[in-house]
C-alpha cells in the first residue's frame, strides 16, 4: 500500500491514473529454493544497476522484466535495511521518486522469516 500511494500520486501528477496494476513477486525459486535472494545471493538477472535488488516486476506492462522494483539490501550485525528504492520500467517514460522510503528489519527476525520459508512444506503450513 506504501508503495502503491508513492507511485500512483506521481503517475496523477503527470495525469495518468492507473490504479489496475499489480506487481508479480519473483518467483519462490529464485527467492528460497535455488538461491538466497533476500540475502544478496540471487541470480544476475534480477540484480540491477548498483547492486539493487528486484522485488517485484512488471505491474502495468505484463512484460517480464519490465516496470521492476527494486531496492538495496544492507544486512548489517543487528538489522537488515531495504533503502534505495528504484523502479525501471520500460512503459512510464519519467523516473518514479520513493523518497526516503526505507524498510528496517530486525536481522534475526529477518533470517527466520526466511529459513521459515524455505522449511516450509504443505504438512506444516496448516499445522
Amino acid at each position: 500500500m506504501i508503495i502503491e500511494k508513492i507511485e500512483a500520486e506521481q503517475l496523477a501528477r503527470k495525469g495518468l491514473h492507473i490504479r489496475n496494476g499489480c506487481y508479480e513477486g519473483i518467483s519462490s525459486f529464485i527467492a528460497f529454493d535455488n538461491q538466497n535472494h533476500f540475502l544478496c545471493k540471487t541470480l544476475d538477472d534480477y540484480i540491477y544497476s548498483n547492486q539493487r535488488y528486484t522485488l517485484y516486476d512488471y505491474k502495468y506492462s505484463g512484460i517480464p522484466g519490465d516496470h521492476s522494483l527494486t531496492c538495496k539490501i544492507a544486512i548489517g550485525p543487528k538489522e537488515v535495511i531495504w533503502y534505495d528504492f528504484k523502479n525501471f520500467s520500460k512503459v512510464i517514460s519519467f523516473e518514479l521518486n520513493y523518497g526516503e522510503l526505507e524498510f528496517h528489519f530486525c536481522v534475526d527476525q529477518y533470517f527466520d522469516a526466511i529459513n521459515a520459508v524455505r522449511n516450509n512444506t504443505a504438512g506444516n503450513i496448516y499445522s
